[in-house]
């Protein structure tokens, strides 16, 4: 079952990028595989259905805009560290701008358009998102505020400046808790990358786990049914999915909560594996970005590392199974990160183990200390930030980052690798093992 999951999400991959890579004939081996050897045509068909559904969803016909200068009116969407994220209608836009906006706020002006620029790494990596034009500012007539969600955020984020004078600091809580990360220090961004724990930083299923504790505490002191106590639990994470910019990493999180604690109030038992694959594929069909976002591709690598580390080894002692759950996600991201990043850090056990315990009482109490009773907290939680720049500085006197970049074959090979050793397919494993040593031999010339 996992080995057809593998399948359907690869050929969902190849129909999406068949428009623009040099890989569509691999997409025609399960096809071979299923139909000449195994004689199963309604899978082959099913396969054949899956590869054109993610051909068609990657499918994107972009409008013809001419450059220019516009007067029109934008939606601040997204704040960057170079800009914003705007809209208009249905098209998004870059911001290129030092001024200070809020998300929200909605700018009313005449904007020079110009196509994305391929040569800066930043404007590229956004094409893949699908912003292929960026704005520059020209002249602002007037700037309202807006109304949504987005406006609430902003006077989360200014509480919490408020709160934290030190700009560090607000910056790293504003990130942790609400996803912005405009003023998140380019120093502890990079403490964080070496270490191999920047996946904290990001909202994850860890701070959904706390959220959803965090209402339930409150809602402990109302009366009311345990089931009504759930659904609102529910709906409010639903909701701060919303406030955090739904990251693949939250809406995934969210998903999760919601369907195993439905299933328990209906007294069905959720099986976790079909319920991993069937969130991939959903989020990938329903939110093409996702083919692009880093972000979800490692979040569900890591959230299957947990999975496995939790059916295969049974740890009393929550040191060893923080530990070696780390392990086992180090080597499931591992090739991810060296094919697209061209690094990883082997340190990721170690500073988890170190870091963790901190973070999640820091994470608990920062949230906790915007409400006005509770400001007291902001102390500990000084403290608490203090303890883990330390922990995490650590990591510049030791060498675990290693630099080197894999190509798209030698990047399946061993992501399949590492996925099937785990499964116990120890035949495949062999096969793949020696594919891979003779195209490594190939890659350095020895062929």
């Amino acid at each position: 079952m996992l080995f057809l999951f593998l399948i359907y999400i690869f050929l969902l991959y190849t129909g999406y990028f068949s428009h623009s890579n040099n890989y569509l004939f691999f997409s025609f081996l399960p096809f071979i595989i299923f139909f000449l050897f195994k004689k199963r045509y309604l899978l082959t068909l099913s396969l054949i259905f899956i590869f054109l559904s993610g051909f068609f969803v990657g499918y994107d016909k972009l409008p013809s805009i001419k450059t220019g200068k516009y007067r029109i009116n934008v939606e601040v969407v997204r704040s960057l560290k170079k800009g914003y994220i705007v809209k208009n209608s249905s098209l998004s836009f870059y911001l290129k701008t030092y001024d200070d906006f809020f998300e929200g706020d909605k700018l009313y002006g005449i904007f020079n358009l110009r196509k994305m620029d391929d040569i800066d790494p930043f404007e590229r990596d956004l094409k893949n998102f699908k912003i292929n034009y960026k704005l520059e500012i020209f002249q602002i007539d007037s700037v309202k505020s807006g109304k949504s969600i987005a406006r609430l955020r902003t006077i989360l984020i200014n509480r919490t400046r408020e709160i934290y004078q030190d700009p560090n600091l607000n910056g790293f809580i504003n990130s942790i808790l609400f996803g912005y990360r405009k003023d998140l220090s380019y120093s502890i961004k990079r403490d964080f990358i070496n270490s191999g724990i920047i996946h904290i930083i990001a909202i994850s299923g860890q701070h959904i786990w706390v959220v959803y504790l965090f209402i339930n505490f409150f809602l402990f002191f109302f009366p009311i049914k345990k089931r009504l106590k759930v659904i609102i639990s529910i709906l409010f994470l639903v909701f701060y999915s919303y406030l955090t910019y739904s990251t693949p990493s939250v809406v995934r999180s969210a998903i999760f909560i919601t369907i195993l604690f439905l299933g328990e109030l209906l007294g069905k038992i959720t099986d976790k594996r079909n319920l991993i694959f069937l969130t991939l594929i959903f989020m990938l069909i329903f939110n093409t970005n996702n083919f692009y976002d880093n972000g979800f591709s490692l979040s569900f690598l890591a959230v299957y590392g947990l999975f496995i580390s939790e059916e295969k080894f049974h740890f009393k002692n929550n040191f060893f199974k923080i530990f070696f759950s780390s392990c086992i996600i180090l080597v499931l991201t591992f090739p991810y990160m060296m094919f697209k990043f061209k690094y990883a850090s082997i340190g990721s056990p170690i500073f988890t183990l170190a870091v963790l315990p901190f973070f999640n009482i820091l994470l608990l109490f920062s949230l906790l200390s915007i409400l006005p009773f509770l400001t007291f907290l902001v102390y500990p939680v000084k403290f608490l930030f203090k303890i883990i720049l330390w922990i995490v500085s650590k990591s510049d006197n030791l060498p675990l980052i290693l630099n080197y970049q894999i190509d798209i074959i030698l990047f399946l090979l061993l992501e399949l690798y590492f996925i099937l050793l785990f499964e116990k397919k120890f035949k495949i494993c062999f096969i793949l093992s020696i594919l891979t040593f003779f195209y490594v031999l190939y890659l350095i010339n020895y062929l």
